[in-house]
């Protein structure tokens, strides 16, 4: 009888190791699958930050082209008023 009992003791404490070693298993894989989850979201969320930045890049550089051409405008527009204003002396040096 005590042999009996041995191994039905050893039989269940081998049947609790495999059972450990599963759930380790288990939580072991679920915590990759998670891990894979989270690095496709970090990964979608890099990708829609760098389409931002690409699209608020773009927009920077037409503000920077409509600077320039407000700024070269102004430019023209001063000059012709200089000219303007030469004139004006040559015809009137007086005023």
């Amino acid at each position: 009888m005590s042999t009996a009992l041995i191994v039905v003791i050893v039989a269940i404490v081998i049947l609790l190791l495999v059972l450990l070693a599963l759930s380790a298993s288990r939580k072991r894989a679920r915590a990759q699958r998670q891990g894979r989850v989270e690095a496709r979201a970090r990964g979608a969320e890099a990708e829609r930050r760098n389409a931002r930045a690409e699209e608020l890049e773009a927009e920077a550089e037409r503000f920077r082209r409509e600077a320039e051409r407000r700024a070269e405008a102004a430019d023209a527009e001063r000059s012709a008023a200089e000219s303007h204003a030469a004139r004006a002396r040559e015809v009137d040096p007086d005023s």
